[in-house]
């Protein structure tokens, strides 16, 4: 945020007035002995049980070897289905009908207009 100057004749938002006022409180109020000396992080700020990393590892193996055998074993499932059943009633097919063939008679073959 761009600070305005009193004499530019530009007005501050309201919210941004109290936004500026609470953190101008805020760093008045705290003092050089609130703040603490910087120190090096030290093992204590970050213990852990030594068992804790290789117990997560072999939860971790064992869960992505369930899930392996899960697959597997759904895999397995799907291949050996069962065939399908058949219809209880076989349909009847009917034999098809023959087709006559309809031989011109001589007449009309021989029938040709004379020009």
């Amino acid at each position: 945020m761009i600070e305005q100057d009193p004499g530019s004749g530009l007005h501050p938002d309201p919210l941004e007035q109290l936004l500026r006022d609470a953190l101008r409180a805020r760093t008045d109020s705290v003092g050089l002995s609130d703040l603490r000396p910087a120190a090096p992080p030290s093992a204590h700020a970050r213990f852990r049980l030594p068992v804790t990393r290789p117990v997560r590892r072999t939860v971790l193996a064992l869960l992505v070897v369930a899930a392996a055998v899960v697959g597997v074993l759904l895999v397995a499932a799907h291949r050996e289905r069962e065939a399908p059943v058949r219809p209880a009633n076989v349909p009847s097919v009917s034999p098809t009908p023959e087709v006559a063939t309809a031989v011109p008679e001589n007449d009309a073959v021989d029938a040709v207009p004379d020009p």
